[in-house]
C-alpha cells in the first residue's frame, strides 16, 4: 500500500493530508473523487490498532457504503450487527431489549477499527489518492512566496512533501495544529479500550452502556465483535467524579469490579493490557487558516455527551472535502474563503455538540435522569429505548431530548422514583 517518496520529490500536491484515521481518509476519498492530487501520510503501518469502541452508527455506515467499505465488511464477515443491547443506570436499573426486530434495521454495527480503518485507506488510494505510510511528521511550513506547504518528516531519507493545501487530521493532541499555534489547549476527556478473547467470556448481548454513580457523566461500554471478541471501553468525561489521570484506576476497577461486567466477562475472561487516548470534545473554535484545514479529532468532532467521533469525522472529512472543492475552482485558499468549512460542520453537527454539552452537566449533577430513562424503558419497552438510542447515536438531534414525548415521561419518572427512595428511608 505504501508510496514511497525520496529527498528529490518535485511533485506539488493539491492536498496534503496528515492523518489517515476515518476523518483523513475519508477527506482524502471525497477529495480524489473530485480528481485532485492527494497524498495521504499516516505515522504508522496499516493495519494498525486504534483505541475505540469499535461502535460504528447509522451515519457513518452511510459513508462506508459509499466508499464500498461497507459491503467489503459485510461480505468477509468482519462487522457484527448490534441488536440485543441496552443500559444499566446509575441506580443499576438494567433493560436489554432486542431493538434491531422494533426498528427493522440496527442503529450501530461493531467493526475493529484495525480492519475499518484500513479498508478506508484502501477506498482512498483506489480512487487515487497516494498513501505514504510510517511517515512521521517533524514540521511543516508555509512558504509565502511560493504558496505551497512544506512537510518534513523525522526520516530524512522519506523527503520533502509539498502541497497546496494543508489538513491536519493527525489526532486528539494535533502536533501540526499546536505548532502552528491553532490550538493552545490539551483535549478534554480520555478512553482506554481492552479487547477480551473469544471464547473465555460469557458475554450474550450485542452492546451494553453502563452509568454507576461514580463515573458519570461518563461511562463503561461492552459491544461484541464479529470474530467473538468483546471490546470493553471506559470513557472518563470532565464533569464527574473522576479525572483523566485516573483512567488506569478507573478502568480496572470497573472491569473487575462491576457487576454486571463481571458476569458479562466471567471467571476465565482473557484481557488484553489496558491501552487508552484521548479525546478532544466539542469542536474547536477554529478549524482553519490560510491554506489549512482541520479534521476530525483534532478539530474535537467529539460528541461530548457519548465520545462517538467516528461518524463525526467522516462528515467533517466530506465537508472538507466540498469546501475545498469551491476553492480550487476558485484558486483561493484563504481564511476568508475556507472559514465556510468551520460554518458547514457547525450547522451540521456542532451545534448538536452544544446541547451535548448541556446535558453533560446536567447528568453529573442530577444523574437520577439515567435512571428515570432505564425504569421508562422497564415500563414502555423497547420502543422508548428506540426514542433515547437514535438520539445518542446521532440519527437524531440532541434537541429532541426536549419534545414533549420523551421529556415529560422522563420528568414524571424522576419524581416517581424520588418518591420511592423517600418512602424506603
Amino acid at each position: 500500500m505504501t508510496n514511497n517518496t525520496n529527498k528529490d520529490n518535485k511533485e506539488i500536491f493539491d492536498v496534503c493530508i496528515v492523518g489517515a484515521g476515518p476523518g483523513g481518509s475519508s477527506t482524502a476519498f471525497y477529495l480524489a473523487k473530485q480528481g485532485k492530487n492527494i497524498v495521504l501520510l499516516d505515522k504508522e503501518k496499516f493495519p494498525r490498532r486504534k483505541i475505540c469502541g469499535d461502535a460504528i452508527s447509522q451515519r457513518a455506515q452511510i459513508h462506508l457504503e459509499r466508499m464500498g467499505v461497507l459491503q467489503e465488511i459485510l461480505d468477509e464477515g468482519k462487522g457484527h450487527y448490534s441488536a440485543v443491547g441496552g443500559l444499566v443506570s446509575p441506580r443499576r436499573i438494567t433493560y436489554i431489549d432486542n431493538s434491531a426486530e422494533e426498528l427493522g434495521s440496527h442503529l450501530i454495527m461493531s467493526i475493529k477499527r484495525e480492519i475499518m480503518d484500513e479498508k478506508m485507506v484502501r477506498a482512498a488510494v483506489r480512487e487515487g489518492a497516494k498513501l505514504i505510510e510510517e511517515y512521521n511528521v517533524k514540521e511543516v511550513k508555509f512558504l509565502k512566496n511560493k504558496k505551497f506547504w512544506e512537510v518534513k518528516s523525522f526520516n530524512k531519507e522519506q523527503g520533502i512533501i509539498k502541497a497546496k493545501v494543508l489538513i491536519a487530521a493527525d489526532g486528539a493532541t494535533s502536533k501540526i495544529s499546536r505548532s502552528l499555534g491553532i490550538l493552545d489547549s490539551p483535549p478534554e476527556a480520555v478512553c482506554s479500550s481492552v479487547y477480551i478473547q473469544a471464547g473465555t467470556h460469557q458475554y450474550k448481548d450485542d452492546g451494553v452502556c453502563l452509568y454507576t454513580q461514580d463515573i458519570v457523566p461518563g461511562y463503561l461500554a461492552l459491544f461484541k465483535e464479529a470474530d467473538g471478541d468483546v471490546v470493553f471501553c471506559c470513557y472518563i468525561i470532565p464533569g464527574g467524579r473522576y479525572k483523566s489521570e485516573d483512567l488506569q484506576h478507573v478502568h480496572q476497577l470497573f472491569l473487575t469490579g462491576e457487576p454486571y461486567v463481571a458476569e458479562a466477562l466471567g471467571p476465565k475472561a482473557k484481557i488484553e493490557p489496558m491501552k487508552s487516548g484521548p479525546l478532544r470534545l466539542g469542536g474547536v473554535k477554529k478549524s482553519y487558516a490560510k491554506n489549512f484545514l482541520i479534521v476530525g479529532d483534532a478539530a474535537g468532532h467529539i460528541d461530548p455527551l457519548t465520545g462517538e467521533g467516528i461518524q463525526y469525522a467522516m462528515d467533517a472529512g466530506e465537508i472538507a472535502a466540498k469546501t475545498l472543492e469551491e476553492a480550487f475552482e476558485k484558486e483561493d485558499f484563504s481564511e476568508r474563503i475556507l472559514k465556510v468549512y468551520q460554518k458547514r460542520w457547525m450547522k451540521s453537527f456542532g451545534k448538536d455538540f452544544k446541547w451535548s454539552s448541556r446535558m453533560v452537566r446536567v447528568l453529573a449533577k442530577v444523574p437520577i435522569f439515567l435512571d428515570a430513562f432505564a425504569y421508562l424503558c422497564n415500563k414502555k419497552g423497547v420502543k422508548y429505548l428506540l426514542k433515547w438510542a437514535t438520539i445518542m447515536t446521532g440519527s437524531e438531534p440532541k434537541l429532541n431530548f426536549f419534545k414533549p414525548n420523551l421529556a415529560l415521561p422522563l420528568l414524571l419518572a424522576v419524581v416517581r422514583l424520588k418518591l420511592i427512595k423517600n418512602q424506603k428511608s
